[in-house]
């Protein structure tokens, strides 16, 4: 081996341990840096030098620095984060929505008892004028009370959907950043030290998006990055596809409809909303419309039930004027579709509470056996609902306590998925930073270690130059 090989591995010697130090130092620096995948450097020995047949070795490079990477991990980290995002979204909005339909329930609870109950007083005295004013009251208090617990469910209809646009645009937000880092990693790969930053906050805005919306994932040979939801493409490659909501058509009278969600794609816009089942999306459109949308249809059948009833026996009765085939409740319809918001008293007992009829048509004023009839309808099993595959028959009250003990049940399962969903995305989050992570103690091992080698290496070169410098003197 000549003397200025000695001293051109000396040469690499610090070259490449001053690249390792630099690397440790890097992963020492972002120890507390959210995202960051510590970096290892790769050293090997250089191409051999085999004089006379001799292994002699030339030197040692740095081949490259690469992330401390589970891929396999990560995904499931996304995957998880995706469930996790869904769950609370459900938990917490179902939340709300118990707290809601409970407070309303009972206050229709209580209202129903005070209106049938009004009618078994009257009933006792049905001559008498003030007891038709009390009646008369309290059915429009019942009627202000349904129409109220409709009106708050609605509200959070409404309140879901502007979370869900708000939601949309951080989710645009994300696949464009996505679609640019696409592009800079594939204009920056020979950059390696530029490339693996950028690499760790895709991989960082991968888990963000993951909670945010559910989606398919696929990278091709150079590195790019597809996002797919829905059956439609997110991302592919430098190009993002914008999603955007619209409402559906106005129903009747109840004004506008729920927001569905579209892509962009080719200037076109691609309906998505059905495959969009888990991120914070899914969860609130799930609550929105398999949770509160349930709820309205119950509370119509219930308004429809009261109104249709009540009516059909109030028209049997006449007023202290004599007049018979009044309704009591105003009529709503053929159906219990938006009974709840239709739901009030008739304009005739609504201005005259004298036309309360309490006695059958023709009999005399004393007469008070419509009054008992309706308020028997308190008691009566008219109300049917489908549970667990099986039909239930309630009574008014029953059906109101059903109607919110489904939506409780329903909150305290998404409450205990989210305990376990948290649980799980919580142990992969440990287990990924217990690999790619930065140990500082490890690190610390890693410094002295290449630390040393530098030295060494400068002790080398040293020797080389005083070699040389023998050779030199020898020659004058």
């Amino acid at each position: 081996m000549a003397v200025n090989d000695i001293l051109e591995i000396g040469r690499q010697g610090l070259t490449s341990n001053r690249q390792a130090l630099q690397t440790t130092s890097s992963n020492i620096a972002n120890a507390n840096t959210p995202g960051y995948t510590r970096r290892r450097a790769v050293v090997e020995t250089n191409n051999l030098s085999i004089p006379q047949g001799v292994n002699m070795g030339s030197g040692v490079e740095v081949k490259q620095v690469l992330r401390v990477h589970d891929q396999f991990v990560n995904k499931q980290i996304v995957n998880e984060s995706q469930s996790f995002g869904g769950v609370k979204a459900k938990s917490e909005n179902l939340g709300r929505v118990e707290l809601v339909a409970q407070r309303d329930a009972d206050n229709v609870n209580n209202l129903v008892n005070k209106f049938f109950q009004d009618l078994r007083e009257v009933s006792v005295s049905p001559e008498t004028t003030a007891l038709r004013n009390v009646v008369q009251s309290s059915g429009k208090a019942l009627a202000g009370g349904i129409r109220n617990m409709f009106s708050d469910l609605e509200g959070m209809k409404q309140d879901l959907d502007y979370r869900i646009e708000d939601n949309i645009a951080q989710v645009n937000s994300l696949t464009k950043e996505l679609a640019a880092l696409n592009r800079n990693i594939m204009q920056g790969s020979t950059r390696k030290d530029t490339v693996l930053d950028l690499e760790d906050r895709r991989d960082a805005l991968m888990r963000e998006l993951s909670q945010k919306i559910n989606f398919q994932t696929h990278t091709d040979d150079l590195g790019q990055l597809s996002v797919v939801t829905g059956g439609c493409i997110l991302v592919q490659g430098d190009r993002s596809n914008d999603l955007f909501a619209e409402r559906t058509a106005a129903s009747g009278e109840k004004g506008p409809g729920s927001l569905d969600i579209f892509i962009k794609n080719h200037g076109e816009g691609r309906k998505v909303t059905s495959g969009i089942t888990d991120g914070e999306l899914g969860g609130m459109m799930h609550v929105r419309d398999k949770i509160i949308n349930p709820a309205i249809e119950h509370l119509d059948k219930i308004a429809y039930h009261i109104a249709t009833e009540v009516n059909t026996i109030h028209k049997e009765g006449e007023g202290m004027d004599g007049v018979s085939g009044r309704n009591f409740f105003k009529d709503i319809g053929q159906g219990p579709e938006g009974a709840s918001f239709r739901f009030d008293l008739d304009d005739s007992i609504s201005g005259n509470y004298e036309n309360i009829a309490l006695g059958f048509s023709g009999s005399s004023p004393g007469s008070n056996e419509i009054a008992l009839k309706i308020a028997n309808v308190q008691n009566e099993k008219g109300l049917t609902t489908s549970h667990l595959g099986t039909q239930e028959n309630h009574t008014i009250n029953e059906s109101l306590n059903a109607l919110v003990g489904r939506i409780g049940v329903e909150a305290q399962r998404e409450n205990n998925l989210l305990n376990h969903q948290k649980d799980v995305v919580q142990q992969l989050e440990n287990y990924r930073q217990s690999v790619e992570g930065v140990n500082l103690e490890e690190e610390a091992v890693n410094m002295i270690q290449y630390q040393t080698v530098f030295n060494a290496s400068a002790k080398a070169m040293k020797v080389g130059e005083e070699l040389f410098n023998t050779i030199l003197s020898l020659k004058d």
